[in-house]
């Protein structure tokens, strides 16, 4: 591709602060990264491309690992046997509207330095491009280390967390040694970096694993809620520390959750408002990231309340991840498995007393 062959060695620069507004990546690119110019199944699958053998799944045959969805057609065996790529994307104001994020499998919404930033999960689709791609945080490496030996690609970060990504099972292919990434300069730097998914996966070694699944889903049909659901007919309400204040409200005619950010809809460049089928709202708790003293490390393993809006109702329960190697199981308050539906989660990681519910419809239970 022309982009791509006309592409040089780039990566974001910041320029400081720690407010919604202000660029979190100055203390964190300053001293390795650097800003360079760009023109512009069938059924006889084997049980190992299943998604769970042992699990309620959305079909008999195989699914992809984190939707749910059936894996046809002539590609599926393909698809279903890559790794998974992980992307992670820029959610400062300037950075908005994104790429790529309605296509991403999952998407975790975890707090960086005065707003949150996304690590985009792809797997089912490769979307070309995907952006504006950011650099690395501490919090990423849990989250990394569950996904199986993923593709990853960022901006880099700062000397600790570039020792760290090291150090990680995973395939890095970040901007510091890539010259795939190419710039939109009909944006401002350093929002305007981006990548497309296919370029990088013709960099994947051949012998990775397939990736395992994350969540547990529904049957097709299967749209009797769990007896602890409550259905909800206004906007789940997240406030993050800093920005952005987020609202996910059921629209039973795309059959999704309506994101917005800031009292805006969240769209993608192409003008679509995000509304994926599930959202997993994992409450914890952010320490001091030893990184960098303004940057946040979230703690994604352990245990913690959750709800969880699926189907157009809402669960509460405990999520439980007891190390970064496992994948997270989902429990109602019954102790009974929270089944999602087939399609796109988001993953929201707020802390405590940041969730809040439509008035007169908290889920009894909830204690997040």
């Amino acid at each position: 591709m022309a982009t791509t062959a006309l592409a040089l060695l780039v990566a974001a620069c910041g320029f400081g602060g720690s407010d919604s507004t202000a660029d979190p990546d100055a203390a964190q690119n300053a001293d390795i990264e650097s800003e360079a110019a760009s023109d512009t199944v069938d059924d006889d699958e084997p049980e190992a491309l299943a998604a769970i053998d042992d699990e309620p799944q959305a079909t008999g045959g195989p699914t992809f690992p984190f939707t749910g969805e059936p894996a046809e057609g002539p590609d599926a065996r393909s698809a279903l046997s890559r790794p998974a790529l992980v992307v992670k994307v820029d959610n400062h104001p300037r950075a908005r509207p994104q790429t790529g994020l309605d296509q991403a499998d999952m998407v975790f919404d975890v707090r960086a330095e005065g707003v949150t930033r996304f690590a985009a999960v792809f797997h089912s689709v490769i979307p070309d491009p995907i952006g504006p791609v950011r650099s690395s945080r501490t919090s990423d490496f849990d989250l990394l280390r569950g996904l199986d030996n993923p593709l990853y690609a960022s901006s880099g970060g700062n000397a600790y967390v570039a020792r760290g990504l090291r150090t990680l099972p995973i395939v890095e292919l970040t901007n510091l040694t890539r010259t795939e990434y190419f710039r939109d300069f009909s944006r401002p730097a350093p929002h305007n970096l981006y990548v497309n998914g296919s370029d990088l996966y013709e960099l994947a070694p051949d012998d990775l694993p397939e990736p395992q699944p994350w969540f547990r889903y529904r049957r097709p049909g299967d749209d009797d809620p769990p007896s602890s659901a409550v259905t909800l007919t206004g906007p789940v309400t997240i406030a993050y520390t800093g920005s952005p204040t987020v609202t996910h409200t059921w629209d039973p005619s795309v059959e999704g959750w309506l994101r917005t950010q800031d009292s805006n809809p969240h769209t993608t460049a192409g003008g679509d408002q995000l509304a994926p089928e599930n959202v997993v709202i994992m409450v914890t708790d952010y320490s001091t990231s030893p990184a960098d003293a303004i940057s946040p490390e979230v703690r994604s393993t352990g245990s913690g309340p959750v709800v969880v809006l699926t189907g157009g109702w809402a669960v509460v329960g405990t999520w439980e991840r007891p190390t970064a190697e496992d994948k997270p199981t989902l429990l109602d308050g019954d102790g009974d498995p929270i089944l999602l539906t087939p399609g796109r989660t988001w993953i929201l990681m707020p802390e405590l007393g940041q969730v809040s519910f439509p008035d007169g419809q908290t889920v009894p239970g909830w204690s997040g």
